[in-house]
């Protein structure tokens, strides 16, 4: 299977896909916004490094939705539509929360926002908080980019959403969105706790 993974949630973008039996992961990393937006770019390194690559080849798509950057996620979101017209194939949506969440099922995975907002996903729900007091006590995973000051937390890099996202799509009950909008549109249904 022929399946494409879009994070653009954070400074740094990725791609991930699994294609002809191969893993790629790429990392687009540019100061500028104009340039760490630039599709031709992206474009270009797929086709360059990637033999024989064609996105009618994509069985599947799909990107993190958020939390995170929405201008990113609305890129991300706008890309695959204009693919899935194109091509007439389906994408989807994973919440970054649940992407954290992949391989450790029991951890309460945290985002930190760029206004002291917190991201979690508690008991299979998503929520925010403004303090991180109000997060459940628990065990965490979070982004080391993040420097969350919790106790019991793991790290990961920001590479394991996209990771994981692709493994998720890659299975048959893959826990995607019920709507492939991005989650600033209140998708995830954040609830903010007290």
């Amino acid at each position: 299977m022929n399946a494409l993974v879009l994070d653009l949630t954070s400074d740094m973008h990725f791609i991930t896909l699994q294609y002809d039996g191969q893993s790629y992961k790429f990392l687009f990393k540019e100061e500028q916004i104009v340039k760490r937006n630039n599709w031709d770019k992206k474009i270009e390194t797929l086709r360059e490094t990637v033999p024989d690559f064609e996105f009618s080849k994509l069985d599947r798509m799909a990107y993190a939705a958020g939390p995170g950057s929405y201008t990113g996620a609305r890129l991300a979101y706008t890309f695959l539509q204009t693919l899935e017209l194109i091509l007439e194939k389906e994408f989807y949506a994973f919440s970054n929360l649940s992407a954290l969440n992949f391989n450790c099922p029991k951890k309460i995975p945290v985002i930190k926002g760029n206004k002291n907002d917190f991201f979690y996903r508690h008991e299979g729900k998503d929520f925010y908080c403004e303090n991180a007091k109000n997060i459940p006590k628990g065990q965490y995973i979070g982004l080391k980019k993040d420097q969350l000051a919790l106790g019991s937390l793991e790290e990961v890099e920001s590479t394991a959403i996209p990771l994981n996202i692709l493994n998720m799509l890659l299975k048959e009950d893959n826990h995607q969105l019920s709507s492939n909008y991005p989650n600033y549109i209140k998708e995830l249904s954040y609830h903010k706790s007290q």
